[in-house]
């Protein structure tokens, strides 16, 4: 199903090229792919499941962001949170851990054309 959202702190600021990722919280699916994205400069994403844009399977899901910043000196960026350095998770892993999720989606039949994340 389509499925688009945006990613914001809760000043307003987008999420650009953050890590967003749906994990299943139905037990029957918690082996299926997971839907991701990767935001865009003004935090909106689409989801990829199977093939590019094609959205998430209808259901509940626990919702992961990561947000690295840039560092200077890499020509990569961390995804990890780990380290205090610039290219760390801007968010310090708070809503990184599918076991401890902060955020929760729903995607039903027809899909969820506008979802709105708010972190901090």
């Amino acid at each position: 199903m389509p499925t688009k959202g945006v990613v914001k702190t809760k000043n307003g600021r987008p999420c650009d090229n953050a890590l967003v990722v749906f994990h299943p919280i139905d037990q029957g699916h918690l082996n299926d792919p997971k839907p991701v994205a990767t935001t865009n400069t003004e935090g909106e994403f689409v989801l990829t499941t199977f093939s590019v844009n094609d959205g998430a399977l209808p259901g509940e899901y626990s919702v992961t962001v990561v947000w690295p910043g840039k560092d200077p000196k890499a020509s990569k960026m961390s995804m990890t949170g780990e380290g205090g350095s610039v290219g760390a998770d801007q968010l310090k892993g708070k809503y990184g851990d599918p076991s401890k999720p902060l955020l929760k989606a729903t995607v039903a039949k027809e899909g969820a054309p506008a979802l709105a994340f708010e972190v901090d």
